[in-house]
């Protein structure tokens, strides 16, 4: 079984409200006035401004809202409130619904309504509702489509909810305007390790790691181990482990390459390596464990992962690697109820979600496993290995041509993936088979 290499990324991100280039300070006051003036000094009692007679100074006990922000032009003053600087207080405070009323409360004229609507995006996304996020987002690009941060941020939203495959082309797309490269080239990257575009991964991070940055070397060495390219992984990865000091994690690459050719004494001696020089625990002995499940040494693959998981129970690699185990051993049940608590964790992970299809077939439930491979096709239709599974289900429910409908449909999308290829093959030649007795003399 292939097992996806993990990636570094440096950072995370956050979806911040978007704001102006153009700054301003605006006071409210609690009689219902607003002004756009110069702030020119403030203490705990009073706040000093710039008016046409002269500097005034104004209790704070008389001010409603002081807010620095965007121009007044982007604002819409009703009943006194200034919608805007509200929207922007509630949603630094937490309050994110509220955030995206006051927002939408502030819906101006057509050339400021791309920034209230991108703030209303990101005051979704932080509410956890990306439906929402990248409806407003996107009608924030329909009026400004080569806008940045607001590119960013819905390439950030759809990172996020893990649809890698939607988020490149708007990486993309700021790549091309040539905003600050790092940051984007290494979300594109990892974007494109996750939706399986290895050499375009690779490529990007061999880019990065010319300024001797070593994640984006093992980032690296990890697409191409991936893609397949060992020997490339290879020559990426040999000069580091040679260092007198190398990072831990040249090892468990070198493990990977030697596992993935099959030397697997060799892998054994990287990971044990690594044990002694990296107090990471997890990803050494879930490395260990796959390469235990691959000698087909269930007792040692089962223990590897449980010692991670007694020490974190979260990890997905180790409890992944236990349903495996359970699966080879033909502990279905035991398999079952590792992926549901995993598929509970994580609804929308299409991996997750498929294995468990799969230990519903061969539990020989093929009506409960379709539905789960329609489920994953419903969010995306362009899931080859979710079609190629749904041919499976419906030839144990004997349905000849839905299930060569399905396997067409997966090799339309990746005409190399091998179980359609066969699956299909086997079917047609049996269906061949069946007519040729029908039609042969008796």
């Amino acid at each position: 079984m292939k097992v996806k290499i993990w990636v570094s990324l440096l950072c995370f991100f956050f979806l911040p409200p978007l704001s102006s280039v153009l700054r301003a300070e605006i006071i409210q006051l609690k009689n219902g006035n607003a002004m756009e003036t110069k702030i020119l000094k403030e203490d705990d009692e009073f706040v000093t401004i710039q008016a046409p007679g002269g500097r005034v100074k104004i209790p704070k006990s008389d001010i409603q809202i002081l807010w620095r922000g965007p121009t007044a032009d982007l604002l819409t003053v009703e009943g006194g409130q200034v919608f805007f600087a509200k929207g922007l207080e509630l949603y630094k405070e937490g309050q994110f619904q509220d955030a995206v009323e006051a927002f939408e409360k502030a819906l101006g004229p057509r050339a400021t309504s791309a920034i209230i609507y991108a703030n209303i995006g990101s005051a979704y996304a932080s509410a956890g509702e990306t439906k929402k996020a990248a409806e407003n987002f996107l009608r924030a690009l329909e009026e400004k489509p080569g806008n940045p941060d607001i590119l960013l941020n819905l390439a950030h939203l759809y990172e996020a909810s893990k649809d890698y495959k939607t988020a490149i082309p708007y990486y993309q797309k700021i790549t091309a305007l040539g905003s600050d490269q790092f940051i984007v080239d290494r979300n594109l990257a990892y974007c494109l390790y996750m939706s399986g575009d290895y050499l375009g991964a690779a490529k990007l991070f061999e880019k990065m790691g010319e300024k001797n940055d070593p994640v984006a070397v093992c980032n690296t060495a990890a697409a191409y181990i991936q893609a397949g390219e060992l020997d490339r992984a290879s020559a990426i990865l040999a000069p580091l482990a040679k260092k007198p000091f190398p990072i831990p994690r040249i090892y468990l690459l070198m493990a990977e390459i030697s596992r993935s050719r099959k030397d697997y004494s060799g892998a054994e001696n990287y990971y044990k390596k690594a044990l002694k020089n990296d107090p990471d625990l997890e990803k050494t002995k879930t490395g260990l464990g796959w390469l235990y499940l691959n000698m087909k040494d269930w007792a040692k693959a089962e223990a590897a992962f449980n010692e991670v998981l007694a020490k974190d129970p979260k990890s997905l690699g180790a409890s992944r690697g236990l349903a495996q185990v359970f699966i080879q051993k033909g502990e279905f049940q035991k398999a079952l109820s590792q992926y549901e608590k995993l598929a509970k964790k994580d609804p929308d992970d299409p991996a997750i979600a498929s294995s468990l299809g799969l230990v519903y077939l061969k539990m020989n439930n093929p009506k409960v496993a379709l539905e789960i491979f329609r489920g994953i096709l419903d969010r995306d239709d362009g899931d080859a290995k979710a079609h190629s599974n749904a041919g499976l289900a419906y030839v144990l429910m004997r349905d000849a041509d839905n299930a060569l409908k399905e396997w067409n449909r997966a090799l339309e999308l990746d005409p190399k993936l091998e179980p359609a290829l066969r699956n299909k093959k086997l079917l047609e030649d049996a269906i061949r088979g069946s007519r040729n007795e029908k039609t042969a003399p008796k």
